[in-house]
């Protein structure tokens, strides 16, 4: 039993019940910590005050730290371990500089992580399309590592951060959220092309989705609030583009699906032809 205790002693140099005591509060302490930051980040997050995209970083950097001191903490209460904790420590320089050549990549997700969250290219909930990845949804989560985008068939697309941070990203929601959306109606050669003009320009302001985002120096001046310009004089059609406005991406999506079936109907119900290519075959019959 006394050669029992002197083992204890030289593994636990606090003593068993002190140990166990000190293991019990900092595990305690540690759990308590990681759920006041992870409740006082959602009353933040809930009253307005700091912004979705670097609080989740900043939250799983915070909870990392306090998680890293506690078992720090636990391995210091035995002697064995102490040394270690303390060799590790005094090393730190050189186990940072092998780390880092070790896990080039993985330093180098989490330092684009950082400077996404900083500078904010894009946030949670922003819709984004990578234009050289073909990759086109909504930011669902920013981690230390990587980037999820939801896509619209809602199957999320895992991107690494440092790819992130060095693509070019088309953010709709970046600045201002309300878009332009262009409507294209080819018309045949004998067709009245005021009337299709005045016919696309109804059926859009009519549209429940449709943004009026004349100015009022526009407005006093008389400017339409949908323009429908004449494109191309094609070889079969006359190509008219509508500009047309809503709130946001989803509101333009809709929009323009409505409204090329509104268009489809009112040119049919009019007379106003909407051709397609065809071919003239022309057989010239030969005299013998």
């Amino acid at each position: 039993m006394e050669r029992f205790m002197e083992e204890i002693k030289k593994l636990m140099p606090a003593g068993l019940w002190q140990t166990v005591l000190s293991i019990v509060i900092m595990a305690l302490l540690a759990f308590i910590l990681v759920k006041a930051v992870n409740k006082l980040f959602k009353i933040l997050l809930k009253k307005g005050k700091i912004d979705p995209t670097p609080a989740v970083l900043g939250r799983r950097i915070i909870k990392g730290i306090i998680i890293v001191l506690a078992v720090c903490g636990i391995m210091l209460q035995f002697a064995p371990m102490k040394q270690f904790v303390v060799s590790v420590l005094a090393s730190s320089g050189i186990a940072v500089v092998v780390l880092g050549f070790a896990a080039q990549e993985a330093m180098g997700n989490l330092v684009s992580g950082v400077f996404i969250s900083l500078f904010k290219p894009f946030s949670i909930g922003d819709r984004i399309k990578l234009q050289d990845r073909m990759i086109d949804g909504v930011v669902e989560d920013i981690s230390m590592r990587h980037t999820i985008i939801r896509t619209f068939e809602n199957n999320r697309v895992v991107v690494p951060n440092s790819v992130m941070n060095g693509a070019v990203i088309e953010n709709v929601n970046y600045g201002e959220n309300k878009v332009c959306n262009f409507v294209e109606v080819g018309i045949g050669y004998r067709s009245d092309v005021d009337r299709a003009i005045a016919i696309i320009q109804e059926e859009a302001q009519a549209h429940p989705n449709f943004c009026d985002n004349r100015s009022e120096e526009e407005i006093a001046a008389g400017a339409a609030p949908v323009t429908v310009r004449v494109m191309e004089l094609g070889d079969f059609s006359i190509k008219l583009r509508a500009s047309v406005w809503s709130r946001n991406a989803a509101d333009g999506f809709v929009l323009k699906s409505d409204l090329l079936l509104a268009v489809k109907k009112r040119f049919d119900k009019e007379g106003i032809e909407i051709p397609f290519p065809y071919v003239n075959v022309m057989e010239h019959s030969s005299e013998k």
